[in-house]
C-alpha cells in the first residue's frame, strides 16, 4: 500500500497531481470547447443542432470573425505562478439562410485555430514542461424545414498537434532499500532526466437530428451524434543503464482511440412557458495501449494497456417568460476502469529482466449531477445583453482496487478504498451586443469558479502540499471579441 501511494504522489514531490491535471485537461481540450467538455464530464454533454425555431424566425445573412482568450487554469504558491494553462482563439463563421421551393434551409460554417499553451516550469513537482499545442478545427451544419418537418445533420473536424519536452526533477525514494535498489535508484538509469514527447490527434464528430409536430404547439424532436478520435504519443529518452542490450535511444508509443455516443428525445415548443425537456443518454469508451519498441527480447513488447467506459443518462428542462428563461437538470452516470501497467527491464538479477507491474480499477463507482440555472436579456436600441448564471454541483463515487505485482521479495498491500469528491461549478456569463447594419460588433466575458472537496477517510491523497507555502488557484475566465458582416 505505501509503495502505490508513493508511486502516485512521491514523498517529497506530487509527481501525480501534475500528470493527472495535464491528462484530464488534455482529454477536456481535444473537442476544441473545454467548456462543453467539461459539462459532458460533469453529465450534461450537448449536441449542436439547427432548430426547427431558428430556420423560421428571421435569420440573417453574415459572416463573423471572433478573437478571444481564455485564462483556463493558474496554480500560485506564495503568490507566485508556478502552473498556467491558457488559450487563444481565432475563427471565422458563416450563416447562410435560404429557400427552395416550399423548404427554408439553414447552412452554417466555422473554421478556427486555436493555441494552447502550457507551463509549469516554476511548480514544485517531479515533471515540468512547457508546451504550444495547437488544434485546427472545422465544422458545418445544414437543415432544412419543410412545411412542419424539421430535420439536419452535422460533421465536425478537429486535429492537434504538440511537440514537448519533459523533465524530470526528483525520482521516488523509499525508506526500504529493497526497494530502492530494485526500484527506484533504477528509474533514472533507464529514463534519464528529460524525455521528448509528441501528441497528434484527430477527431471526427457527426451528428442527425429531426422534428415533428406533436399536439397544440409542442414538437417532438430526435438528435444523435457519434464521434471518434484516434490519438497517437510518443515518448523518447535515453537509457544509460549497464546493461548493453537495454542502453542507447528508447522509444514508447501509446495509441489511444476513443468513441462518444450522444442521444437526445425532446419536447419543444417556442411559444409556450416550458420551452424544452429533454432525456440524453450518453456513452464513452476509449482505449489505450502502450509498445515499447523493445531492442532485444530481454525486455517487454507492451508495457501495458487499459480501458475506460462511462454510460448515463440526463433529464433537463427550461422554461421561460418574456425575457427571462430557468434551467435544471439531473444528470447520473457509471464508470468502469481497467488497466495494467509494467515497467521496461529496469536491469537483470540473475539473467532475469527486473520490472514491476500495476493493475487499477475502479468498480461500483458512479456519479451524480444537478443543475440549475436562470438568464435574462436586455434590449435597448440598437444593443442587447444576454447575461447568465449556472450551477452544477457533482458528485462522485469511486472505489479503486489495485495490486502491485512486485518482483524480488519487495511487498506492497493492495488498494481497496473508496475515493468520493463533491464538485461545485458556478458559471457567470454575459454577451452585450450592437448592431447597426451592416455591421456588428459583441463582446463576451465568462467566469467558471469551482470548489470542492473530498468526502471520504481512504488513505489514497492525490495532491500533497508543503506545509508553510500559500497555495492558491485561478482561472476559469474567458474574453471574446466578434465582429460581423451582414449582407
Amino acid at each position: 500500500m505505501q509503495l502505490i501511494r508513493q508511486l502516485l504522489v512521491g514523498k517529497r514531490h506530487h509527481l501525480f497531481p501534475t500528470f493527472f491535471l495535464s491528462a484530464c485537461l488534455l482529454n477536456a481540450i481535444q473537442a476544441g470547447q473545454w467548456q462543453s467538455s467539461l459539462y459532458s464530464l460533469l453529465g450534461f454533454p450537448e449536441i449542436q443542432t439547427i432548430t426547427f425555431t431558428d430556420l423560421n424566425s428571421p435569420n440573417p445573412r453574415f459572416i463573423q470573425a471572433r478573437v478571444g482568450y481564455e485564462d483556463i487554469y493558474r496554480k500560485k504558491i506564495n503568490q507566485e505562478t508556478t502552473l498556467t494553462l491558457a488559450e487563444q482563439n481565432n475563427t471565422a463563421r458563416l450563416n447562410w439562410p435560404f429557400r427552395i421551393g416550399n423548404t427554408t434551409q439553414l447552412i452554417t460554417a466555422e473554421a478556427g485555430k486555436k493555441i494552447y499553451y502550457f507551463n509549469n516550469l516554476n511548480d514544485q513537482t517531479s515533471l515540468i514542461s512547457r508546451c504550444r499545442m495547437t488544434n485546427t478545427l472545422f465544422s458545418t451544419r445544414w437543415a432544412m424545414a419543410l412545411r412542419a418537418i424539421h430535420f439536419g445533420a452535422g460533421l465536425e473536424f478537429s486535429r492537434n498537434s504538440v511537440p514537448f519536452t519533459i523533465e524530470i526533477t526528483s525520482f521516488p525514494h523509499s525508506e526500504d532499500s529493497r526497494t530502492n535498489q530494485y526500484f527506484f535508484d533504477l528509474l533514472e538509469p533507464t529514463f534519464g532526466r528529460e524525455l521528448t514527447s509528441s501528441l497528434h490527434q484527430d477527431k471526427n464528430a457527426y451528428s442527425l437530428w429531426a422534428s415533428t409536430p406533436l399536439v397544440n404547439r409542442y414538437r417532438i424532436g430526435f438528435s444523435a451524434s457519434y464521434s471518434d478520435f484516434e490519438a497517437d504519443g510518443r515518448i523518447r529518452y535515453v537509457n544509460s543503464g549497464q546493461k548493453e542490450a537495454l542502453a542507447g535511444a528508447r522509444q514508447i508509443d501509446i495509441p489511444v482511440s476513443g468513441t462518444d455516443q450522444f442521444y437526445k428525445l425532446s419536447l419543444m415548443s417556442s411559444q409556450s412557458i416550458l420551452r424544452n425537456l429533454s432525456l440524453t443518454v450518453f456513452t464513452d469508451d476509449f482505449t489505450f495501449y502502450i509498445d515499447n519498441n523493445r531492442p532485444s527480447i530481454t525486455d517487454f513488447i507492451s508495457l501495458g494497456d487499459g480501458d475506460f467506459s462511462r454510460a448515463g443518462m440526463a433529464i433537463s428542462t427550461q422554461i421561460a417568460f418574456k425575457t427571462w428563461w430557468f434551467s435544471a437538470g439531473l444528470s447520473t452516470a457509471q464508470y468502469h476502469l481497467n488497466t495494467t501497467l509494467r515497467t521496461p527491464a529496469l536491469g537483470f538479477s540473475l539473467l532475469l529482466p527486473i520490472s514491476h507491474s500495476a493493475e487499477l480499477r475502479l468498480s461500483r463507482s458512479h456519479s451524480f449531477s444537478q443543475q440549475i440555472g436562470c438568464g435574462k436579456r436586455f434590449d435597448w436600441r440598437n444593443f442587447s445583453l444576454h447575461t447568465a448564471i449556472l450551477y452544477t454541483h457533482s458528485l462522485y463515487d469511486f472505489w479503486m482496487e489495485g495490486t502491485a505485482n512486485l518482483m524480488l521479495g519487495i511487498k506492497s498491500n493492495p488498494l481497496d478504498y473508496p475515493y468520493k469528491y463533491s464538485l461545485h461549478l458556478l458559471d457567470l456569463h454575459s454577451e452585450l451586443n450592437w448592431r447597426q447594419d451592416p455591421f456588428g460588433i459583441a463582446y463576451a466575458f465568462r467566469q467558471m469558479i469551482p470548489s470542492g472537496r473530498r468526502m471520504d477517510d481512504s488513505p489514497i491523497s492525490f495532491t500533497k502540499k508543503t506545509p508553510g507555502l500559500d497555495y492558491a488557484y485561478r482561472g476559469g475566465q474567458q474574453h471574446q471579441f466578434t465582429l460581423a458582416y451582414y449582407f
